[in-house]
């Protein structure tokens, strides 16, 4: 730590104004210049980390490259002592983070969206992602009676082409409440993932709180990638519901439903206070699916969050307003249409977290019960709520005396429904007309239908290869219960060829009321990742069957704990 009037890069300290996970920064005069600079150090405890040394070089690089009028300017960068540094221009103001919500006029924090919005699609023209976009890293001046906003700390900013190395030696640093869902789950970014943290910024400033709050991470990163996004209105009095249903776009699990830009976003934004009319109603809300990719997934640090009174997450708003014959329609005005159907749903989502999560958190479990026993209460219902269609039935069992294929074509619709009869209390009912089914499974899984041709995108976890399968309905548990993936032979011969191909696993035989199973627990697993393939011995006529199922935040107990609960008959 460095003292009032020391040097440092031929730098005389004043004072330190902050320190955090990568270093501290001074505040310190030019030796040249009657100039006061912000001057950031790395901590010597990281600097033998090559990778974090690289990234605290190259964040100079980048955001040297970036003259912006609302973006922080970097002077020099050098290292001294063995200790890398960076000389900023200093701001003269608070951050975003100390602004009260309650102080803070709707307007004035839709500008300093705004100008933050500028910075950052200055940004993503060049190639440069921030990454870590929260009020914190939201500066503000007062010059002359007028405010000036500007954006710093691309400490984790990264040109796209080069986000994937970095990724893969494995330190995400983003907040974890201003995190976007394809952020959490390793999945290639874009632009509008900074836009996504811009949002919850946005939802920060007007509300005092961050969209999805939980006592423990797990439960932040279960909001971000499940819930749906409570209405701002419902929150603060005095702001339209159609600022909801702008959030609710920017919020967006899926990218490609939000805005083109962080322009865009800020001026729907404005558009929305300035013109408060029109009928609102419910929009589909749809969980986050990982989308296939050949990238590793990103380790996350998950940095835990003060506990805080749970708002409740209710269904996301738009509205919709004619807008007069000589005025263009306005971007707040554009329902927000529910994604394409992924060929994928969540997958391998949180895999670089869990590691990290765990070690500081042992009581997690009990906060995933929790979780899963209050989630229903979070939810009130809305009375402008579009009639839901009424939820598939999981609890009809089919006869098992009989194959339920009977009568069904062979192609993917009805290999699915021979799967759903099979298992009808894990798995939701299937179309035998439709080469595409989803649905709800156990335990509120999201499970999708899956062809040979195109299977599932591997979690990460090291999935095996099951064979020569027909079809399989893969389906992601969510927080704190196991993904699980059932898949379909034609026969028996096929379905042992597959399991005979496993490497590196424990066969055991259990019998569980009264049924007798096969287990294969499969060696070499991630920390709290462990993986268990489950060979059926019904007897089918033709058919074959066998169960992929993966815990997270489990051990290998827990996981089979969890199968022996299971109706798997």
């Amino acid at each position: 730590m460095l003292r009032s009037g020391e040097r440092f890069a031929g730098y005389e300290i004043e004072r330190e104004l902050g320190r955090g996970g990568m270093g501290a920064v001074y505040l310190a005069r030019h030796p040249r210049l009657p100039r006061l600079i912000a001057l950031k150090l790395l901590s010597r405890d990281v600097f033998g980390d090559v990778e974090v040394r690289r990234r605290f070089e190259r964040e100079a690089d980048l955001v040297a490259r970036l003259d912006h009028p609302n973006i922080v300017p970097v002077y020099d960068r050098g290292i001294d002592d063995a200790q890398p540094w960076i000389a900023m221009r200093y701001i003269d103001g608070p951050d975003a983070a100390q602004l009260e919500a309650a102080n803070l006029p709707p307007r004035q924090a839709v500008r300093i969206i705004a100008e933050t919005a500028k910075a950052l699609d200055f940004a993503h023209r060049r190639g440069v992602l921030h990454r870590d976009v929260k009020p914190a890293n939201i500066l503000l001046e007062y010059v002359d009676g007028e405010e000036r906003v500007f954006l710093a700390d691309f400490g984790i900013a990264r040109l796209r082409d080069d986000a994937t190395k970095l990724t893969q030696t494995g330190s995400f640093t983003a907040t974890l409440a201003f995190a976007s869902p394809e952020q959490l789950s390793g999945q290639p970014l874009d632009a509008r993932s900074d836009q996504y943290s811009l949002a919850c910024t946005l939802f920060r400033l007007l509300t005092g709180d961050v969209p999805f709050n939980a006592e423990h991470p797990v439960g932040i990163i279960h909001g971000h990638l499940n819930q749906p996004v409570p209405p701002v209105s419902a929150l603060r009095a005095g702001l339209p519901p159609s600022l909801d249903s702008v959030l609710a776009r920017a919020l967006a699990k899926h990218p490609e439903a939000r805005f083109d830009s962080c322009a865009e976003f800020a001026h729907a934004a404005q558009q929305a206070l300035d013109n408060p009319v029109g009928a609102t109603r419910v929009l589909p809300h749809s969980p986050f699916a990982a989308t296939p990719s050949t990238a590793p997934p990103a380790t996350a640090v998950a940095q835990p969050m003060a506990a805080s009174a749970h708002k409740p997450a209710t269904a996301a708003y738009t509205r919709q307003a004619p807008a007069p014959a000589s005025t263009p329609p306005r971007p707040v005005s554009r329902a927000v249409a529910r994604p394409p159907k992924k060929r994928s749903k969540l997958r391998g989502c949180l895999l670089g977290t869990a590691a990290i999560i765990i070690l500081p958190l042992v009581g997690i479990g009990g906060c995933l019960a929790a979780l899963d026993r209050n989630q229903t209460s979070h939810h009130p219902a809305s009375t402008s709520a579009e009639p839901a269609p009424p939820p598939q039935d999981t609890e009809t069992s089919a006869p098992e005396t009989t194959d339920p294929a009977a009568g069904l074509p062979e192609h993917s619709g009805a290999d699915a429904a021979v799967l759903s009869q099979r298992f009808p209390q894990m798995l939701p009912h299937a179309d035998p007309n439709s080469d595409s089914n989803s649905g709800t499974g156990y335990q509120g899984a999201a499970c999708t239908t899956y062809q040979h041709s195109a299977p599932p995108p591997d979690t990460g976890s090291g999935d095996p290869d099951l064979g020569n399968w027909a079809v399989a309905w893969d389906c992601q548990g969510g927080v704190g219960h196991p993904a699980f993936r059932f898949v379909m032979y034609r026969s028996a011969a096929d379905a042992e060829e597959a399991l005979g191909a496993l490497n590196g696993y424990s066969r055991t035989d259990i019998k569980v009321h009264g049924n007798r199973y096969t287990n294969y627990q499969l060696s070499n697993s991630q920390l709290l990742r462990p993986r268990l393939v489950t060979e059926f011995h019904k007897g089918e006529d033709k058919h074959a069957f066998v169960m992929y199922s993966t815990g997270f935040l489990t051990t290998d107990d827990q996981l089979l704990e969890w199968f022996k609960a299971a109706p798997l008959n």
